[in-house]
């Protein structure tokens, strides 16, 4: 991943430190746009990371100079758009890094000593938006996806990442993705809409960001089809461009043992999926089972609405396992046929297969009474494999210093074929592999305006004795009214993995 894309002039003069680093800020109004005077930008502090979730956010405060009044408007609020650009001397176009959401605090008035007015306002990307929408309560559609794909941006219709980013009111403009055909039979939602994003990310080894328009991206993934983007190096630091640099052990990152245990979806073939076992019971000389009817007070199942929980029998061990959803289940006439029985003609008065997605609601009828042998319905079952697990270590590792292990979980890992192994295994074997290596991390600080840079992209650092490349994990970027411009960088060293 490389460095946001900017004009050739103000790239230049990004990258001599000597040219003064501007802002500018503007507040969407009623539908229009107003920027603040660069003059009353007193203070102005952005931030990106890399969230240990797996997605990434930027968040920023900015303080204007408010003593003629003129910047508590009364048409911004909490939830209003502040775009941020930056450029680099005058005369060179404007580039716009972030799209922000002024947060619940608001616009903050504060009074100084004498004539002093100022405002602080906090901003949070529409990462925020994404976290107050919770879709696992939206009760308007059920939060259960069935038979999808991580991302597919030609059929958004059966892609997770516009699903669950629909229900956060995110339309197919709204998204940029690549196409990720990791199946997955079943999701249900059970956190807010970014933190599920998040987990699929995650899983996916993907980029999560809402970039400079506001867009959401979704991309940058091993497992998508169109191939990774260049990874070449976008900006190489300089011992003439820093003004500090720090190099830190980040041992609390290696691992040479990963465990992966989950709970995983699994879909099955058309079968059998409820049949009717409610005591009491006859069993005949063939020990056949046969439930009388037509006797008071009735069974549940004559009275009306009878829930007829779905499961299926365990091939090897016998055991009924619960069904967490079905589909091309029997229709009414279907089921009829399979009715087996003596005496009155067994119909069902009440046949529901679409109110839930994992039981049946139903009301037989017996015709004045008679022997029942088979009430069945068949359909096509997913359930869940219960501690579904991988474990892999780095053996000679863990003979020398013993086991360094990292337990993972999650909802979006799934058997999946990925170059002939399931897509859990293959995550597995790309975690140790990232993770078995002892890795530095380093902090840069520069004066160099380079507004363009991102969380993901290669950057290489070249001094004296110290040669390195790595990956942009957080970034600042401090502006004063009254103080030099700094940038500062936190790198992860990049390390040639091991073959995964």
């Amino acid at each position: 991943m490389r460095f946001y894309d900017v004009d050739n002039d103000l790239l230049k003069a990004m990258n001599d430190a000597s040219n003064a680093a501007r802002v500018k800020i503007e507040f969407e109004l009623g539908g229009r746009y107003e920027a603040v005077f660069e003059r009353d930008i007193v203070s102005a502090y952005f931030v990106g990371m890399r969230e240990a979730a797996g997605g990434v956010s930027a968040r920023g405060e900015i303080v204007l100079d408010n003593s003629i009044g003129i910047y508590e408007y009364e048409d911004a609020g909490p939830g209003s758009l502040v775009e941020v650009s930056f450029s680099a001397g005058d005369g060179l176009p404007w580039f716009r890094r972030f799209s922000f959401l002024i947060d619940d605090k608001g616009i903050q008035a504060e009074r100084g000593p004498g004539r002093k007015r100022l405002v602080r306002i906090g901003l949070r990307d529409f990462s925020a938006r994404l976290r107050g929408a919770d879709g696992a309560r939206d009760w308007t559609a059920p939060a259960v996806f069935t038979y999808s794909v991580a991302c597919d941006r030609e059929r958004p219709g059966r892609s997770l990442v516009h699903l669950i980013a629909g229900r956060a009111g995110l339309v197919i403009d709204e998204i940029d993705c690549a196409t990720i055909g990791i199946e997955y039979p079943f999701v249900r939602l059970r956190e807010n809409v970014w933190r599920e994003l998040s987990g699929l990310a995650s899983a996916c080894r993907c980029h999560l960001e809402c970039g400079p328009d506001g867009r959401l991206e979704f991309a940058s993934s091993p497992y998508q089809a169109e191939g990774l983007t260049s990874n070449e190096v976008s900006h190489v630091f300089e011992g003439g461009d820093i003004f500090h640099f720090g190099k830190t052990d980040r041992a609390d990152l290696f691992r040479n043992t990963v465990r992966l245990k989950v709970n995983m979806p699994v879909s099955l073939s058309r079968r059998e999926i409820w049949r009717y076992d409610n005591p009491p019971v006859i069993y005949g000389p063939e020990m056949r089972p046969r439930f009388p009817f037509g006797y008071p007070p009735g069974r549940e199942i004559e009275r009306g609405r009878y829930a007829a929980g779905y499961s299926v029998i365990d091939g090897e061990t016998g055991a009924a396992r619960p069904v967490i959803f079905a589909d091309d289940i029997d229709r009414r006439k279907e089921a009829e046929r399979r009715l087996e029985y003596d005496g009155g003609a067994f119909s069902y008065t009440h046949y529901d297969v679409e109110s839930s997605i994992d039981k049946a609601f139903l009301t037989l009828a017996s015709g004045g009474g008679g022997y029942l042998y088979n009430a069945s319905i068949h359909g096509r079952p997913i359930v869940l494999d219960l501690n579904r697990s991988c474990f892999m270590r780095d053996a000679q590792s863990v003979a020398k210093i013993g086991a360094r292990a990292l337990n993972v979980t999650g909802a979006y890992f799934t058997d999946h074929d990925i170059g002939g192994r399931p897509h859990y295994v293959d995550w597995v074997a790309r975690e140790l592999a990232e993770r078995a290596r002892h890795r530095r991390e380093f902090t840069v600080r520069t004066h160099q305006g380079l507004f363009n840079a991102r969380v993901g992209a290669t950057v290489a650092i070249s001094l004296k004795g110290e040669k390195v490349t790595g990956t942009v994990d957080a970034f600042s970027f401090r502006f004063g009214r009254e103080a030099a411009y700094v940038s500062t960088f936190r790198i992860a060293e990049n390390i040639c993995d091991k073959n995964i």
